[in-house]
């Protein structure tokens, strides 16, 4: 079970958590047969309103249900309180359609054939990739929107290319690009139903002495006819829930329905809950940056500089080269499936209907579908937790260098091009460019609000070629005896300048952190900033001290994080994996820790 950060009802105060628990097997039939009509009656309503998208994107106050209730009636009508919560899935999927709609209006004006490379006869036809930077970036300082606003934009413009690969043209219209959003699984929120004392959907009461939940719905039965549950279905609360509830506020939760590879089908109650936020330390109060960079050889770099642009402690690289190499053989397990399977469709097709080895061919185009899913669904689940762990490493530094801001490269360099070739090169791509760095990034925002840590981004343009010590353009190269030609990707960086030389994801840590002490020294003086170029003249150097270098282990507070293996530290959930461990000497690191 994770705990993900909401996106429902959020304010400057609190913010939403969701935990989802699986429903006991006793529920499960009459669970799934609620999603099942449910997903129906959504399915219906989302095609009779898709004619009237631009509804949902001029009107966003109030509860997604009823804005679609003021549209339509239930397509088949279970209850009143039932379409209610129906229709907020319904409402809650155009509004995001809408937005999506919006960003295609503003990106078609720029679709053009330079966002698409050529077919060569050693590469296939693919999305030029830099075209679409710079273009979207153009657009983005007309537009003077955020870096998340950049990421939709870039999104909706690769959906266009991969929809002109299929009809060798761009889009002329948002519906033209997007089919009906319907569901594939079963969703119900139940935000529109009167709450958990007097709903007339769903009942939901708490006992967290006991640390049970006891909660009872309204479901068709086999026949089709729509009944309460008799008894209360008992849901035994994770430790991890119980916490949050004697803090939090309960949210109307959501069912959902999750299949697994085997065709199995489960559903689970996504318990949401609103905690607050930790009140934000005043500009004033801030002294310590730590500057976070998404390296090239390593997943991230951090360092940790002072208000006086004192470097106080040494980087830390969060190298994930075991992980990388479990997550490159399932691709590469992916891959290998994949082309058995389009092998095996091409031979069947090759067959008349009729013939008896089209049975045996479609058993196994089945047992290689399964495979497929359920090796996407490990790699995905790695990924995830690669994503908290990376995210909880971030802010452990944080405390452990009483960094009160972090500073973070932006999250435009999602997309990378020309890093590398060959086998190595093209997983480093691939790592780069999916999803584990989003999921950081929207792990870190929140649980940044939890703990009261102020979040920066910064324009990446130049960190990783610019000296940290004199603050002048550098090369990189391929490492520090090599230094006869400049790699544009090289791991070593070296100034000519003034002779500084150091890992690369390391210097760009740094220079991160330059800007965010710029950042920070505007907001002291004028109570207003903007952000910084590496150029810029109020980026200084970084000067290094010894103050600090020591990254010392466990971190203080009430739980340490200490575990097997003698004096070895081992971060919560990943000791058989993972330890955190300073650059020192392994000798100097256990005398340092006790």
């Amino acid at each position: 079970m994770f705990v993900k950060g909401g996106t429902m009802r959020t304010n400057r105060t609190h913010q939403p958590l969701t935990y989802d628990v699986r429903l006991p097997d006793e529920a499960q039939a009459d669970a799934l047969r609620l999603l099942d009509a449910s997903k129906m009656v959504v399915n219906k309503a989302l095609i009779i309103l898709w004619p009237f998208l631009d509804d949902f994107g001029s009107e966003r106050t109030g509860p997604a249900w009823k804005q679609v209730g003021k549209c339509i009636g239930s397509p088949l009508p279970h209850g009143d309180r039932q379409w209610r919560c129906e229709s907020e899935v319904v409402g809650r999927l155009l509004r995001g359609q809408a937005e999506r709609k919006k960003a295609f209006a503003v990106v078609a004006p720029i679709l053009s054939d330079g966002f698409i490379r050529p077919q060569t006869d050693k590469r296939p036809a693919g999305k030029n990739r830099q075209a679409i930077k710079e273009a979207i970036t153009t657009l983005q300082k007309s537009l003077e929107e955020d870096d998340t606003r950049f990421v939709t934009l870039q999104n909706v413009v690769e959906q266009c290319c991969n929809y002109f690969f299929q009809h060798d043209q761009f889009p002329q219209s948002y519906e033209e690009l997007q089919p009906i959003p319907v569901l594939s699984v079963g969703m119900l929120s139940y935000a529109g139903d009167d709450g958990r004392e007097k709903g007339q959907a769903y009942r939901l009461a708490l006992d967290l002495d006991a640390g049970v939940a006891r909660f009872r719905f309204r479901y068709p039965d086999e026949a089709g006819v729509w009944r309460w549950r008799k008894t209360d279905t008992i849901i035994a609360l994770p430790e991890c829930l119980k916490e949050r509830l004697w803090e939090g506020e309960l949210m109307a939760p959501t069912l959902r329905e999750e299949r697994r590879a085997e065709g199995e089908r489960f559903a689970v109650l996504d318990f949401i809950v609103e905690v607050e936020k930790t009140e934000l330390p005043t500009w004033e109060q801030v002294e310590r940056i730590l500057g976070a960079d998404w390296g090239i050889h390593t997943l991230l770099t951090a360092t940790a500089v002072n208000e006086h642009n004192e470097q106080v402690g040494k980087p830390l690289f969060l190298n994930t080269g075991n992980f990388d190499g479990r997550q490159a053989r399932t691709r590469r397990q992916i891959d290998e499936l994949k082309k058995k399977v389009a092998l095996y469709e091409q031979q069947r097709d090759a067959l008349p209907e009729e013939d008896s080895k089209c049975l045996w061919y479609a058993k196994r185009l089945a047992l290689y579908r399964r495979e497929i899913e359920r090796c996407w669904r490990k790699y995905n689940w790695r990924n995830r937790a690669l994503a908290h762990l990376a995210s909880n490493v971030l802010l452990l530094l944080c405390q452990i260098h009483d960094c009160s801001l972090l500073s973070m490269e932006s999250l435009k360099t999602l997309k990378s091009t020309g890093r590398g070739k060959g086998v190595r090169g093209r997983w480093r791509n691939y790592r780069t460019n999916a999803t584990i760095r989003g999921e950081i990034w929207r792990l870190l925002r929140y649980k940044c609000h939890l703990v009261g840590l102020r979040f920066l981004t910064c324009q990446p343009r130049g960190t990783s070629h610019t000296c940290p010590r004199c603050g002048v353009p550098a090369n990189t190269y391929r490492s520090p005896s090599d230094r006869q030609e400049g790699v544009k990707w090289g791991r070593w960086m070296y100034c000519t300048n003034c002779s500084y030389n150091g890992d690369r994801d390391y210097c760009a840590s740094v220079n991160i952190a330059r800007l965010g002490v710029a950042y920070l020294v505007q907001m002291k003086q004028a109570g207003k900033a903007r952000a910084c170029s590496i150029s810029d003249p109020r980026v200084k150097p970084v000067a290094y001290t010894t103050t600090g270098s020591a990254l010392l282990l466990p971190p203080t507070g009430e739980t340490p994080a200490r575990f097997l293996r003698g004096k070895i530290y081992y971060y919560p959930g990943w000791f058989a994996s993972v330890f955190l461990q300073s650059s020192q000497p392994r000798a100097v690191f256990l005398r340092l820790c006790g």
